[in-house]
Formats: C-alpha cells, sequence, structure tokens
C-alpha cells in the first residue's frame, strides 16, 4: 500500500467540506462489536484471533464500503503503513500497538473501516466531514447490519452486545465530534 493507493490526499475527517466546517471537523460513530463464540480480543490465543480476522476478510468483500475496498493484516504491515492508517483515522493507536493478528478492512472514499482485534473483536467507525452525526450514523448501522449477517454477535437479551469494555456494553456505539476551538 502506498499513498497512490488512495483516492484523496486526506481522508473524510479532514476534507471540510461538511455541515459546519469551520467549527466541526468530523462527526464518527463507533460500534464495539464481539463475534458470538471467541473470548474477548483481550483473552483470545493467536490462533483465535487468526480465525476472527480470516471470518472478517472473507466477508469483507460484501460489505458496504464502497466499489473499492482494502483489507489491510495490520500485524504484517511495516511501521510506516500502520502510521499512514493511524494519521487517517482508519486505525486506533491501540490496533497499531496491539499483539497478535490484527487488521482492518475500509473503502476508498474512508467513510467507514471495521478495525479486527483492537480492545473488541470488531470496532466499526463511520466518519464524515464536518457536523454530520446522523449520516454517519447510517453508515454504521449499514455496515452493522452487513457484517452481523455474515458473523453472529455476542448478544445478551438482558445485557445488549457484549463489549470487553463495561462501559460500552449494551449498544456499543460512542458518538463524537471533532472541533476546532480556536
Amino acid at each position: 500500500m502506498d499513498l497512490s493507493d488512495f483516492e484523496t490526499r486526506a481522508g473524510e475527517w479532514l476534507r471540510g467540506t461538511g455541515p459546519e466546517p469551520d467549527v466541526v471537523m468530523s462527526s464518527r460513530i463507533r460500534l464495539a462489536r464481539n463475534v458470538a463464540g471467541f473470548p474477548f480480543a483481550t483473552r483470545a490465543t493467536d490462533d483465535q484471533k487468526a480465525e476472527i480476522l480470516a471470518r472478517m476478510k472473507a466477508a469483507s468483500g460484501q460489505l458496504p464500503v464502497g466499489t473499492r475496498r482494502w483489507f489491510v493484516e495490520v500485524s504484517g504491515s511495516s511501521a510506516i503503513e500502520s502510521r499512514l492508517l493511524h494519521e487517517r483515522h482508519l486505525i486506533s493507536a491501540e490496533l497499531d500497538k496491539g499483539k497478535g493478528p490484527r487488521g482492518v478492512v475500509f473503502g476508498a472514499d474512508e467513510r467507514v473501516s471495521v478495525m479486527v482485534n483492537e480492545e473488541d473483536h470488531l470496532r466499526l467507525q463511520a466518519l464524515r466531514s464536518g457536523l454530520a452525526l446522523e449520516p454517519a450514523f447510517d453508515d454504521a448501522v449499514a455496515l452493522d447490519r452487513a457484517i452481523e449477517e455474515r458473523l453472529p454477535y455476542a448478544v445478551s437479551p438482558q445485557y445488549g452486545y457484549l463489549t470487553a469494555c463495561p462501559t460500552n456494553v449494551g449498544t456499543g456505539v460512542r458518538a463524537s465530534v471533532m472541533l476546532h476551538l480556536p
């Protein structure tokens, strides 16, 4: 992977084309999900993480991430490739520095990505330029539904989606905006 693989010079979060771009740089919806039948990523063996990574790779061809997509095994990437993915907000620092098999799938427009084997098995995120939480939420829900058709999630009727961190149990959703404060 090199810079010429990307369709734009800046990721979706830095385009400055969304609503209220003078104050709100970007909007993000993040969903934490775990695959049923596996220990959380913090407890999983490398073999179990490799199986989750392989299942996500197999499912990635049918995900709504655009016509052009990438699946990058971060655990096998060079330091510069990982840094590039992190700076473009496609992976987190935790995924970059993590141990064992891990990866990311994302589309050419960089609006959605799925990190594999971070704190949870799957971290889905949808980014939009400007103040656009609702469109980002719609993107995240579409991605979530497409994955859940292919991979069964760990869900409790009483607690909702089960996550490695208790603060994410339930919906597993986090919404955030990045602001420019002069």
